[in-house]
C-alpha cells in the first residue's frame, strides 16, 4: 500500500513540473508568419523539431537543434545572453526545450502558442 502511495505521489509531482510555468519562458500569442518582422533582429529562432520535420518547412535562418540533442549540443550555436524563440510541435517540448536551456543560463525565451506549422 505505501508503494502505491510513493507512485501516486511521483506522478502527481511529475505532472506538476510539466505543467508549471517556466519562469523565463515568454509565450507569445500572435502569428509568428505576420509578425515575425515585429521581433528584435537579435533574436535567434531554435527548432527543436526532428530534422525531418525541419526539412520539411521551417523558417529561414532558424536553427535546427532536436530537443533530445539540445542538452549536448546548444553551445555550437547558441550562447546564454542570446534571445531564443523556440519553435516546436507542442506546448510540452516548448517548455522542455526552455527548462533544459534555463540550466544553461538563458534568460531571455520565447515561444509561440501552438505547433509551428499553425505558425509556418
Amino acid at each position: 500500500m505505501a508503494t502505491l502511495y510513493i507512485l501516486f505521489t511521483m506522478a502527481l509531482m511529475w505532472t506538476i513540473y510539466q505543467v508549471w510555468p517556466v519562469r523565463y519562458l515568454s509565450c507569445l500569442k500572435m502569428n509568428l508568419r505576420d509578425s515575425i518582422n515585429k521581433l528584435p533582429p537579435s533574436i535567434k529562432f531554435l527548432d527543436v523539431r526532428d530534422v525531418t520535420e525541419f526539412d520539411r518547412t521551417h523558417i529561414p535562418d532558424s536553427i535546427n537543434i532536436s530537443l533530445g540533442r539540445l542538452p549536448f549540443l546548444w553551445h555550437k550555436e547558441l550562447s546564454p545572453g542570446d534571445e531564443v524563440m523556440i519553435l516546436a510541435d507542442s506546448c510540452f517540448k516548448s517548455r522542455k526545450a526552455a527548462r533544459i536551456l534555463q540550466r544553461k543560463g538563458f534568460r531571455k525565451l520565447y515561444t509561440v502558442h501552438g505547433p509551428v506549422l499553425d505558425h509556418l
